[in-house]
């Protein structure tokens, strides 16, 4: 993955993951996304979640896929795909643990108050692929601001899929989701989720102060065959480097 696609897929999972999931009546669903950082162009990320699987796609570049012992990414321009397993995945989790208290790899912390979080229907509506969504703006007394657009006829939104995806990676990728900003504020935003105010409703495009824009673009429910889990047949596995013991 460039570090471009890199640095959006970061900024995805710090920004938008800060509500709580909901239970669904269906576990298995793929969500597509697109998402444009400021000043750039679209790129489009689906996130796929059934049982205790995971799968992450950036455009047709990268997939990353989630068990619970092992991570495999996939480079789908180089037709190449690397493994880490259960013991590859525990040493990476020692390695992060020694780095503790270096500077970039603790999250920053501070007193934020998630009381403070004021949300406000303008009164402004949109269509979000078949669904129609109202707007509500929200600020904070720090200055962080921006509007989601939510519907009451979809099934699920940004702030449903996005902790399903937490949760399972949360179980292999934990210590390495550390990281000062956009990763470091991960903590900041679950926080809002204690803010009371925002409508019911699944939010379906979302537009942070910076201009940042998130979008749900599609919906499938599963189930998914176990082939969705693989390499496609050809990909070349490469060896990864050998971890310190």
């Amino acid at each position: 993955m460039d570090r471009r696609h890199r640095s959006v897929a970061i900024a995805l999972l710090a920004t938008v993951a800060f509500m709580p999931g909901t239970a669904l009546a269906q576990d298995d669903v793929s969500v597509s996304l697109a998402v444009q950082g400021v000043g750039e162009e679209v790129n489009n990320m689906t996130i796929t979640v059934a049982g205790e699987m995971a799968r992450f796609d950036i455009g047709e570049q990268t997939s990353m896929v989630w068990s619970p012992d092992w991570w495999r990414m996939i480079q789908h321009e180089n037709r190449m795909y690397m493994e880490f397993d259960k013991a590859m995945l525990e040493r990476m989790r020692q390695m992060m643990g020694n780095m503790r208290g270096i500077p970039g790899i603790e999250a920053e912390t501070d007193d934020f108050d998630p009381a403070n979080m004021t949300f406000e229907r303008t009164g402004a509506t949109d269509t979000v692929m078949e669904y129609e969504v109202f707007e509500v703006a929200f600020s904070d007394d720090e200055g962080h601001q921006g509007s989601m657009w939510l519907s009451e006829e979809a099934e699920i939104g940004m702030f449903e899929i996005m902790p399903k995806l937490l949760d399972r990676l949360g179980s292999i990728a934990g210590p390495m989701m550390r990281g000062r900003n956009p990763a470091g504020n991960m903590q900041r935003y679950m926080q809002y989720a204690r803010a009371q105010g925002l409508p019911d409703g699944k939010v379906l495009r979302m537009t942070t102060e910076d201009g940042a824009n998130f979008e749900v673009t599609g919906c499938v429910w599963g189930p998914f065959g176990a082939d969705f889990w693989e390499a496609p047949d050809g990909y070349q596995k490469q060896t990864m480097p050998a971890f310190p013991r």
